[in-house]
């Protein structure tokens, strides 16, 4: 077979490799708790640090967070969206010394709902 053609096949062969992998999605919302203001100073400091993470965590593959601004009832005040290559990237990351920061900064002023799931990319 000509080098060409097993070059071919090599690529074919990782691309089918490739796109039968899963990545981990990691989605946070975070309620306030009663009395804590959108001008508080700890949720200023816990927002500001949230939105570092990808900065000091190098093993985050794709980041999103904001504030909401839906006024529906049920809706809840921030959330966070990160994407891991694996289950153990996303482990990395609960233990990370950035991350414990932003959980105990979190923890002063909100309560959250937390889901892990896998999907192909």
């Amino acid at each position: 077979m000509k080098p060409v053609s097993m070059f071919v096949i090599a690529l074919f062969f990782l691309s089918f490799v490739a796109h039968g992998q899963v990545q981990v999605t990691h989605l946070v919302l975070f309620k306030l708790k009663p009395g804590i203001l959108k001008t508080d100073e700890r949720l200023l400091k816990a927002i500001e640090v949230t939105k570092t993470l990808p900065t000091k965590i190098p093993f985050i593959s794709d980041w999103s967070a904001g504030e909401n601004f839906s006024i529906r009832p049920i809706a809840y005040d921030y959330g966070l969206h990160a994407v891991f290559e694996s289950r153990g990237d996303l482990q990395q990351y609960l233990v990370h010394p950035a991350h414990v920061e932003a959980v105990n900064l979190w923890k002063q002023i909100a309560d959250w709902n937390v889901v892990d799931f896998e999907e192909k990319p």
